[in-house]
């Protein structure tokens, strides 16, 4: 049973009875087609610190969806938000708070579902090599299983989620824009 993917329809059309699976966290281009807007509009209002506050996950860039929804209601009333922060800037526990609403929502030991690569690249966006190549993940440290006998690798979205959260660090860029470039 292929799992359906919240956030811009990225799996396709899975059937009507597959669970619907939220991930909380976006990349770039699903932001992007989620608010109708180039990458290079995405990247360029980054360097600008403008938008909700971005994660970099080795050389990708992640949004928190909880940062992403907490930015389009601020920007629809305001600017600035209530404390005067600018509203690209991340909450000191944006992280841990993202991981509480995931572990609210994890299923019981019982009820865990594994899944297999080609759906994790589906539901979490993660590059495809991560989860494929085997050398890979064993580098970054990606949690998974082996099932029957080592023949068949399956994922636990929680723990991928979890793992993410852990390698996450913040985009911060000076002022004048990218000291790195």
């Amino acid at each position: 049973m292929k799992p359906k993917v919240d956030s811009n329809d990225l799996g396709g059309n899975p059937s009507p009875d597959a669970p619907l699976v939220t991930y909380p966290v976006l990349d770039e281009p699903q932001l992007s087609s989620r608010w109708n807007l180039l990458p290079k509009t995405l990247q360029r209002w980054r360097s600008e610190g403008i938008g909700p506050p971005a994660w970099h996950l080795n050389r990708t860039v992640r949004y928190l969806l909880m940062e992403v929804e907490a930015f389009e209601r601020k920007a629809r009333v305001t600017w600035k938000s209530t404390s005067g922060r600018p509203l690209s800037e991340s909450s000191p526990t944006a992280r841990e708070n993202a991981i509480e609403q995931m572990m609210q929502r994890r299923p019981g030991r019982r009820d865990r579902v594994f899944y297999s690569a080609k759906d994790v690249v589906d539901i979490t966006g993660l590059p495809a090599y991560w989860i494929h190549q085997n050398q890979e993940r064993l580098r970054l440290g990606i949690p998974f299983y082996r099932i029957a006998n080592g023949d068949v690798i399956r994922f636990s979205i929680e723990e991928l989620f979890l793992w993410e959260m852990h390698h996450l660090r913040p985009c911060r860029y000076p002022i004048g824009g990218r000291s790195d470039a």
